[in-house]
């Protein structure tokens, strides 16, 4: 037997056997890096909540998940699903501290994400995102304004901005512009100026201490740039042609907001809205449509941004009618009227659902109305009080709310938009 001495103990010797050792051949793996292209197109396809989880694996995804062209590309993709597919909304309940005092709200700010489903009796709405602020923080609070997944919640004392989908709040600086009515919430309106890029706040004030009531009040306008360079608000140089109408939110559409005009002492109001624009900061007034047939009442409009189009809902009263006109106009619009839809109070039309049916929201009641049969669809009437509410740590009962006042309801689209400066993309 061929053995060589391996170790002496003493006079112990130890022996093993002489020879080589085979040693075992692995089968070389191999290892496969996607091209930078197609991790872009994957991506930009996934939910903000995924990706928040991604920015920790490498700094070369935090790199790209932070990139203002990959948000801009994660947005575009988002907002193509929703229109394909308008099923997903945020919804903000505005409850009141006591069912006596409508000047104290609620600072626990809560944002819902609800999905429609066939059956609306059955949905649930599941907690994405809250906040609760100091219970003297603010009292009164107005309906929220909104912009590719940012949200903006106007008070009597700050203005705040939040991204539900990725955590993300601003409370935005005070401002001394501001000489009457301190105890409301200002006319306000968030927008991108699509010129630069950059989310805009545009808040109007009042200039004068004076509330004659027959006097007309004269009004400014502020601008807060989003992550801009200054941080405060800024005076604009040309102010509201007209005075605007308080305690509203403007809509959103093409790089403008449309605010209401407050017709109380003007002689010869327009029949029309205040137009700002965000890239310039000029103001303009776009037209109404006028000589209605049948008849409305031209100063009881609702205005909401619809299927890509400006949508202006009228109610005719006798005939028990909604009357919904839209235009893709802001200058001259060219209004021309979409539906004429049977129901007897002012609803108006919040996304179309397909299959010539569309949702209506009229107060905290939703409905399923069907355009070829001019109905409501069977078993589609719900109240937003009906929804289950649903934390994290709840169980399926859901929560109510006993002095809830009203519900904020908003197609949803999530996004990456950052409202603060983030962490440089070098440091993880």
């Amino acid at each position: 037997m061929d053995l060589k001495v391996y170790q002496r103990k003493g006079n112990l010797k130890v022996y093993q056997r002489k020879g080589k050792k085979k040693k075992r051949v692995l089968p070389q793996q191999q290892t496969f890096e996607l091209p930078d292209e197609i991790v872009w197109e994957i991506m930009i396809r996934l939910p903000v909540e995924s990706l928040a989880r991604f920015k920790t694996v490498s700094k070369a995804w935090l790199a790209i998940i932070s990139d203002p062209s990959f948000v801009r590309a994660h947005l575009q993709c988002s907002k193509q699903k929703q229109h394909r597919n308008p099923s997903h909304f945020l919804i903000n309940p505005k409850f009141l501290l006591e069912i006596s005092n409508a000047d104290a709200f609620s600072t626990n700010i809560q944002f819902y994400q609800w999905c429609l489903q066939e059956n609306m009796m059955r949905s649930t709405a599941t907690l994405l995102y809250g906040r609760h602020f100091p219970t003297s923080e603010f009292g009164r609070v107005s309906d929220m304004a909104h912009c590719d997944g940012l949200m903006l919640l106007p008070t009597d004392t700050k203005v705040y901005v939040f991204n539900p989908a990725t955590k993300d709040t601003i409370a935005l600086p005070e401002s001394q512009r501001n000489m009457m009515w301190h105890h409301r919430c200002l006319p306000v309106g968030l927008g991108l100026d699509t010129s630069t890029g950059k989310y805009k706040v545009a808040r109007s004030f009042y200039r004068s201490r004076c509330s004659d009531p027959v006097e007309i009040v004269a009004m400014g306008m502020e601008v807060f740039t989003i992550n801009g360079k200054h941080g405060s608000w800024r005076e604009t140089l040309v102010d509201p042609p007209y005075p605007i109408l308080s305690s509203q939110a403007a809509t959103h559409y093409k790089g403008c907001l449309f605010y209401s005009i407050d017709k109380n002492n003007l002689q010869r109001p327009p029949h029309g809205l205040v137009r700002f624009s965000l890239a310039d900061e000029t103001f303009g007034v776009t037209p109404l449509i006028t000589n209605i047939y049948p008849e409305v009442d031209h100063d009881d409009f609702f205005i909401s941004e619809f299927d890509g189009e400006l949508c202006c809902t009228y109610l005719c009263s006798h005939l028990q009618r909604v009357l919904v006109f839209t235009t893709r106009g802001v200058d001259h619009p060219k209004w021309s009227l979409r539906y004429l839809i049977n129901v007897q109070s002012h609803f108006y039309p919040l996304v179309p659902l397909g299959s010539g049916r569309i949702l209506l929201r009229g107060g905290n009641c939703l409905l399923g109305y069907n355009l070829e049969a001019s109905e409501i669809e069977v078993g589609e009437r719900f109240d937003m009080d009906e929804i289950r509410y649903l934390a994290p740590s709840q169980d399926t009962l859901g929560r109510a709310w006993e002095n809830v006042l009203w519900f904020d309801l908003i197609s949803y689209t999530e996004s990456l938009v950052p409202v603060t400066p983030k962490v440089s993309s070098q440091t993880l």
